[in-house]
């Protein structure tokens, strides 16, 4: 944890609104200590839409002006608040012990060598839940409820019925109670709906507050087989990626819709291509892809009802003031020697 004596406590913020005087004082107010520093970026540079997936090059190229800066910044650096990571960061912030990652998501860091017995990382998962359920049951009511056909016939000016789906005694399956799993199927009770949960560490017999069912990975695809609409809501993980294959899309009922709102690394996106384009699965919601930006060549747009979006299901009106109030908790813990909020199971995670 935090290192005694008098050595200053260097908090390097990765997120350029963080810079702001305001933020700057209430983490001094912490302790004498503590002290701040920016990780610069370009004026008039669009950091926010960057992959965070994967790590990038020192300086990235929404920072090269600021290199030499940068590079003072992270050699300092015992705390870190970023989403963003550069390549090889135990090398560049040799001193560093606590990351806390702006989103839930964090496998850049294990991807940028992060070694799970020198640092500590923390997430802001549960932070985005309630609006990224939001987004889900939002897809939902509009694929299941024909939004975009009332749509198109009232451009027509054609008085025409779209009579929708009724969501009470829909079956819809949850691929990760986490945060925003829970969030999902808290929302979807109203609806009754039969909620199914997958969860990693499940077995045989175990029970979930939010779920009517619990799986575990092994009877993933029995799980699916019973769906008219599937949530994708776990982390990005070695054992994860392309869970959502030719052979689970094969499992799903033809009428079945797919949401995923995790990482786009969890659906096999030409798998899923096929399956829409040859009216075996009915919809998809896509809001994370393999590739963000999503390329405009990309075949993706075009393919019939599948509903893209620029990974934007969490709402982001009062995200980073939640996500600061959340930092600056965990740094009162971090300085004084107690256990952290959201603290990552980073050897499930993949770190080394």
């Amino acid at each position: 944890m935090a290192q005694v004596g008098g050595e200053p406590l260097v908090v390097c913020l990765g997120v350029p609104v963080f810079g702001e005087d305001s933020y700057q004082d209430r983490l001094r107010a912490i302790s004498p200590r503590v002290e701040p520093v920016v990780l610069d970026v370009d004026s008039a540079q669009d950091w926010v839409t960057a992959n965070p997936s994967e790590p990038h090059d020192e300086p990235p190229p929404w920072a090269e002006g600021c290199g030499d800066a940068r590079r003072r910044a992270l050699e300092r650096a015992e705390v870190m608040v970023a989403l963003h990571t550069p390549k090889d960061l135990p090398s560049l912030a040799p001193r560093l012990r606590w990351i806390q990652t702006v989103g839930a998501g964090l496998e850049q860091f294990a991807a940028a060598g992060v070694r799970r017995d020198r640092v500590v990382i923390t997430n802001a998962s549960g932070l985005s839940a309630g609006s990224m359920a939001e987004f889900v049951v939002g897809r939902l009511l509009q694929f299941w409820k024909h939004f975009r056909q009332v749509d198109a016939y009232q451009q027509a000016h054609s008085f025409e019925r779209a009579y929708g789906r009724t969501f009470a005694g829909s079956t819809i399956g949850i691929v990760g109670l986490g945060s925003i799993g829970v969030a999902v199927a808290k929302l979807l009770k109203p609806f009754r709906v039969r909620v199914l949960g997958l969860r990693r560490s499940a077995r045989p017999g175990d029970r979930h507050e939010f779920a009517d069912e619990l799986y575990g990975i092994d009877a993933f695809h029995e799980m699916l087989a019973q769906c008219d609409a599937v949530v994708v809501a776990a982390p990005a993980t070695n054992e994860t990626r392309h869970m959502i294959d030719a052979r689970a899309l094969a499992v799903l009922p033809p009428h079945a819709f797919l949401v995923n709102v995790a990482r786009g690394s969890l659906v096999d996106e030409a798998a899923l291509a096929a399956a829409l384009r040859e009216g075996r699965l009915a919809g998809a919601a896509l809001d994370v892809f393999e590739e963000e930006p999503l390329p405009p060549e990309s075949p993706l747009w075009d393919v019939p009802n599948l509903y893209a979006s620029a990974h934007s299901s969490p709402s982001v009106d009062r995200y980073m003031d939640d996500l600061f109030d959340l930092f600056e908790a965990n740094l009162v813990r971090y300085v004084a020697g107690e256990p952290l909020a959201n603290q990552v199971d980073m050897e499930t995670l993949g770190f080394a």
